[in-house]
């Protein structure tokens, strides 16, 4: 066995596992179905570079050598497609000219490397390492594109680390790292050395896992990708509290524990459930028997997998995804004093007015708990207006 077309099949089929496994968690997020799409490219480009290694003859390695442009041709593309979504430039996806500026200039370059000697020689050079294709003499176009889409992914991503919430500083840290050594290492090997005509294995596939172990990191470590719904055993007592869906519940209360007693009524009777918490997960799991379902922790504090309470946009968006997800959920929230507090009651009642639509739109549940005297009286005759209150008492 050629080992270096091995290290190139072992790539190859690490990244279509890792691309499959993360459309697999939700294929119907753009941020899932474009890291498919990525994955695939490098895929593609992995496996080629082992047939293409391990080819009888120059005729069949050139077949191979020309499928592998698929792969390394758009990786790039995808890669920034990919950034933008994950760095919310959702203004920016929006404009068709961002599609041409980042697809584009590839397209170009791939027909040129498939039917010109420009980009690569189309006549495969047998090495020690098996069949390869040698840089032509306008490589350096291909190299001065994908270096300048690299340099703006990385300002990207660190503006990212440099702003964004506590989740995804580490997310984009990880992400960032694992991409800069695969740029440095991948360009050495790849274009830079075979240029000088230094005869040394291309290691651009086998240095692309560090991007994929970079992303795959994020994924299990910092759910980049997932807020799992997960369901609690159900209860065979009746359901206590009946909720109406589409409709805004609010709890009364200094403490949240009637909240929580509601919230576990209506999540132990067959109900997927997210919780927004100001309290530590852990304490809640273990106060109120929240023994499956997801809890993401709203905080002031650097913490990991936190929000921040400023950070509506998050909020929405993991709520939104959530619903995604699940059929008819209930979402309960204890700390809308909180985010009162870090947004100013203007903004919370906008917000709570745009929560009301989203349920009443997406047939959910909003239960909150809710310290009335966290507001002033007029404030809270303005909530009032907003929500319905639980019948307590039952």
């Amino acid at each position: 066995m050629n080992l270096w077309a091995f290290i190139s099949l072992i790539a190859g089929l690490s990244h279509l596992s890792l691309g499959v496994y993360v459309l697999l968690r939700n294929y119907k997020r753009p941020l899932n179905a474009i890291f498919f799409i990525f994955a695939l490219s490098l895929a593609i480009w992995g496996i080629s570079e082992f047939a293409h290694r391990i080819s009888d003859n120059p005729n069949i390695a050139s077949i191979w050598i020309k499928i592998s442009g698929l792969g390394w041709c758009f990786m790039v593309s995808f890669w920034v497609h990919f950034i933008l979504i994950f760095a919310k430039k959702t203004e920016i996806l929006k404009r068709k000219i961002t599609y041409v500026g980042i697809y584009a200039p590839f397209a170009i370059i791939f027909y040129l490397f498939l039917n010109t000697d420009y980009i690569y020689k189309r006549e495969p050079q047998e090495e020690f390492y098996g069949y390869t294709s040698l840089p032509g003499e306008y490589v350096w176009v291909y190299m001065v594109f994908y270096t300048i889409l690299y340099l703006t992914i990385m300002y990207l991503l660190w503006g990212v680390m440099k702003k964004g919430t506590t989740l995804e500083k580490k997310q984009s840290k990880t992400i960032f790292w694992g991409g800069a050594l695969f740029f440095v290492f991948g360009t050495l090997t790849n274009i830079i050395f075979p240029s000088g005509h230094n005869r040394i294995p291309e290691l651009g596939t086998a240095t692309s896992l560090l991007w994929a172990v970079s992303v795959f990191y994020a994924v299990i470590k910092h759910r980049l990708f997932i807020v799992e719904p997960l369901i609690e055993e159900s209860s065979e007592a009746p359901k206590r509290y009946p909720l109406e869906k589409g409709h805004i519940y609010v709890v009364k209360e200094e403490f949240p524990d009637k909240g929580y007693e509601i919230f576990y009524d209506q999540i132990t009777h067959e109900n997927f459930g997210l919780c927004i918490t100001k309290l530590s997960p852990d304490i809640i799991r273990q106060r109120y028997g929240l023994a499956k379902t997801p809890i993401v922790y709203s905080t002031f504090n650097d913490t990991e997998n936190a929000i921040l309470p400023k950070n509506i946009n998050e909020l929405i968006f993991v709520i939104s995804d959530f619903k995604q997800k699940t059929t008819d959920p209930i979402f309960f929230i204890d700390c809308l004093d909180q985010i009162k507090f870090a947004i100013g009651f203007g903004e919370f009642i906008t917000i709570l007015k745009k929560i009301r639509q989203f349920c009443h739109d997406s047939n959910s549940i909003l239960l909150a708990s809710l310290n009335p005297a966290m507001f002033e009286e007029q404030q809270m005759a303005i909530v009032d207006s907003e929500i319905d209150e639980v019948e307590t008492n039952v």
